[in-house]
C-alpha cells in the first residue's frame, strides 16, 4: 500500500474552476459566476492588480478570485467534481499497474495484493507526482507513505488490513476514556477537563463517534451506546 496526501487541495482548487463546474452543469454563466464567488473565498495572498486588461473581457477575469474553503459544506462535492479528471488518470494508470485508486477528499491510497519492492514504489510515486502536477495539484511529499505487508494497514483512520474493515484501538481508547471519565467524575467534569466548549459539543461528540463505530462495528458500538446512555439517564439526562 502506498499512500499520498494532496497539499492544500481546497486551497488548490480556485473560483475558476468551481465556475466551470456550474457552467457545465447547464447554469447561465452569470448564474455559475455568482455561485462560484458565493462558495468560494479570497484570501488577501490572492488580491492581484489587473488593471487595464479588461477592453476585451474573453476569459475569467477578476481583480480577485476565490478559493474553496475547506470545512465548507458546499467544498467537498465541489472538490470532488474538479478532481474528477485527476481520479482518471490516476484510477487508469493505478489499474495498469496492477494497483487499486482509492482517494477520499485530500487522501489518497493505492493497495494491491501483489509484491512490490522499494525500488517499484519509487517509480510508482514519482509517476504518481507528476500525474497529479499536470492537473495543477500537488502532492504533500512528507506525507507519502510506503506501507510494507506486515505493517497496519490504517486508511482514513480505520484497519483495513484483516478480513473486514475495523476500528482502530486508539479509536475505541477515545470513546471509552470519555465513558469512564463521566460515570468516574461528572458530566461538566470531565468536558471541562477535556476542554470541551460546553456540554452540549461534548455530549455531540460522543454521540457522533458511536454513530459512525456503528458503521464500522455495530456490536461494540451499541454496547458502549447503551452504556453511555445509561450513564445519562442516571444525570436525568435522556436521547
Amino acid at each position: 500500500m502506498i499512500k499520498f496526501d494532496l497539499h492544500n487541495f481546497f486551497g488548490q482548487i480556485e473560483e475558476r474552476d468551481v465556475y466551470r463546474v456550474f457552467d457545465s452543469c447547464g447554469y447561465s454563466a452569470l448564474v455559475s459566476f455568482e455561485l462560484a464567488r458565493i462558495c468560494t473565498r479570497s484570501r488577501v495572498a490572492d488580491f492581484h492588480s489587473r488593471s487595464g486588461r479588461y477592453s476585451a473581457i474573453t476569459t475569467y477575469d477578476v481583480d480577485v478570485t476565490g478559493r474553496l474553503p475547506q470545512g465548507a459544506p458546499t467544498s467537498g462535492a465541489l472538490s470532488n467534481a474538479v478532481a474528477t479528471p485527476l481520479d482518471y488518470t490516476l484510477h487508469e494508470f493505478a489499474t495498469g499497474a496492477g494497483f487499486v485508486y482509492t482517494r477520499y477528499s485530500d487522501d489518497m491510497v493505492l493497495s494491491t495484493c501483489q509484491d512490490f519492492n522499494r525500488a517499484q514504489a519509487v517509480t510508482i510515486i514519482r509517476e504518481v507526482s507528476h500525474l497529479v502536477a499536470t492537473h495543477r495539484f500537488r502532492l504533500h511529499r512528507k506525507k507519502t507513505r510506503v506501507i510494507p505487508p506486515g505493517a497496519r494497514h490504517v486508511v482514513l483512520g480505520l484497519l483495513v488490513d484483516g478480513g473486514e474493515v475495523r476500528l482502530t484501538p486508539e479509536f475505541r481508547r477515545r470513546v471509552e476514556v470519555h465513558i469512564r471519565g463521566v460515570r468516574e467524575f461528572g458530566l461538566s467534569e470531565h468536558s471541562d477537563h477535556r476542554k470541551f466548549r460546553s456540554l452540549l459539543s461534548f455530549i455531540n461528540h460522543v454521540e457522533g463517534s458511536l454513530a459512525f463505530a456503528r458503521s464500522i462495528q455495530p456490536a461494540w458500538a451499541d454496547e458502549k451506546r447503551a452504556e453511555w446512555r445509561s450513564i445519562l439517564g442516571s444525570l436525568g439526562l435522556t436521547l
